[in-house]
């Protein structure tokens, strides 16, 4: 049996500042962006090879809103998703997106559209980044969350990693080539009945080109450590982020 999602096909960040957040996203992922609409609103989006980063203005809080998921059957889901507890916005939806109610989703802002092909081309540059490595959910509850993307949504889990020197239970979700990530923090635990967007780790073919590029641009950059998953090295970029926690994830 197919699963209900394929891809992720967008993670939307919302941003006081359309036209400065384009330009520093631009900036950060070494690609230009297409200004263009989403959901009734003006937007600017970037794509990668294996999803679309957009950016959309909002009045409130900025940082990372929506992640909408690529289903090769929308209408198929849009029968299925009620039976396992998941209500549809059916003022925010169509034929080809469909938004569902947060209350039913732990209060994190999920979405399903049409899957599509994502065509990827040669990177302009050898520290541009190559694609989204995995993003990242906070939990209070990672059993309730995992039921949630396992079960409800057919995501498939790769590892249930509890570490004491992180301080965290850490759960990954495959999607497409990248991976949802659940992050449980042990000591100072989360609501467990709210979930919260954390952060999204980018890819690179070249991590010491990426950080060359995104210091010579501007951006603060960490210096390149040696990372969590193994065979990996990480820098962490600490502004023009417009609220997203982001992290460069490279290989070794």
């Amino acid at each position: 049996m197919s699963r209900m999602i394929s891809q992720l096909d967008s993670v939307v960040v919302g941003v006081n500042d359309l036209p400065a957040a384009a330009i520093d996203y631009a900036a950060l992922t070494g690609t230009g962006g297409q200004e263009g609409e989403f959901r009734g609103g003006s937007s600017v989006s970037f794509q990668l090879a294996n999803t679309c980063l957009r950016l959309v203005e909002t009045s409130e809080r900025q940082g990372l809103k929506q992640l909408v998921f690529g289903c090769p059957d929308l209408g198929g889901a849009r029968r299925r998703l009620p039976n396992v507890g998941i209500e549809i916005v059916d003022d925010a939806s169509d034929n080809h997106f469909l938004a569902l109610n947060p209350e039913t989703t732990r209060s994190v802002n999920l979405a399903l559209t049409a899957a599509r092909d994502i065509e990827s081309g040669d990177l302009p540059s050898p520290g541009a980044l190559s694609g989204l490595d995995h993003a990242v959910v906070a939990s209070g509850d990672g059993d309730f969350t995992s039921a949630l993307l396992s079960g409800r949504l057919q995501l498939d889990m790769r590892l249930d990693l509890t570490n004491e020197n992180w301080d965290a239970r850490l759960m990954f979700f495959r999607c497409g080539d990248l991976i949802v990530e659940v992050y449980q923090p042990i000591s100072k635990p989360l609501g467990p009945e709210r979930d919260r967007f954390f952060g999204l780790s980018w890819r690179t073919d070249n991590i010491e080109a990426t950080h060359c590029e995104l210091t010579e641009r501007g951006f603060d950059v960490s210096e390149v450590r040696t990372g969590r998953r193994p065979g990996t090295r990480v820098c962490t970029v600490r502004d023009k982020t417009h609220g997203v926690p982001t992290l460069i994830l490279g290989r070794d």
